[in-house]
This record gives structure tokens, C-alpha cells and sequence, in this order.
């Protein structure tokens, strides 16, 4: 079986973006730790780390600004910060990336 090229985008580069866009609104518009936003996000706190310090891919540095200058992740945080299941943040995150994949950003 072979990885489509859209497959390969959104792990690289269009799915961590979209989970620092959120770590950097979840830290510093509403003071989450980065051990609450790792749980929330399903990763590590060492990713976590990584995406509020920018230690990323110019790439993702790329994607991550398309995202903040369109306000497109105050959606998914609002999910977050509600209380809403894991699975309705896993649809919201997923949702995103396939419209940015849609817009070729990656």
C-alpha cells in the first residue's frame, strides 16, 4: 500500500500546525499548562513544548500563520475549552486539516 501524497502533508506538516495554532491560543489567550493542552491535543508534552517555543518546520511556521491570519482555530479551542468530547475534537482538528489540504497550504 502507498501513501498518498495528501497523507503524507497532513502528518508532515498541516496536522502539527494545526495542533501548535491550538497550543499557542490554549497558552496564551487562556493560561492552560502545556501538560492540560498535551492532554487535551492526545500528544506529549514535549510536542507541546516544541510547538510554543516554534521548534518547527519552516512549513509548519507556514501553515501556522495561513491558520492565525484566517482565525481558523478559535473554533477548535472553543471545543476544547467548553469541555467537548475527544472525539468532537478530533472531528474539528480533522475538518481543518482536510480544508487546508483542499486549499493546497501544505
Amino acid at each position: 500500500m502507498t501513501n498518498k501524497p495528501e497523507c503524507k502533508g497532513i502528518v508532515r506538516a498541516v496536522l502539527p500546525a494545526v495542533r501548535a495554532s491550538v497550543a499557542s491560543t490554549m497558552h496564551d489567550k487562556y493560561g492552560y499548562t502545556q501538560e492540560k493542552i498535551a492532554e487535551r491535543l492526545g500528544v506529549v508534552q514535549v510536542a507541546v513544548s516544541k510547538y510554543l517555543r516554534s521548534k518547527y518546520s519552516d512549513d509548519i511556521g507556514r501553515i501556522k500563520r495561513y491558520i492565525a491570519q484566517n482565525q481558523l482555530i478559535d473554533p477548535i479551542v472553543g471545543k476544547i475549552v467548553s469541555g467537548e468530547s475527544r472525539q468532537q475534537i478530533d472531528r474539528a482538528i480533522d475538518e481543518l486539516c482536510d480544508r487546508l489540504i483542499v486549499l493546497n497550504i501544505s
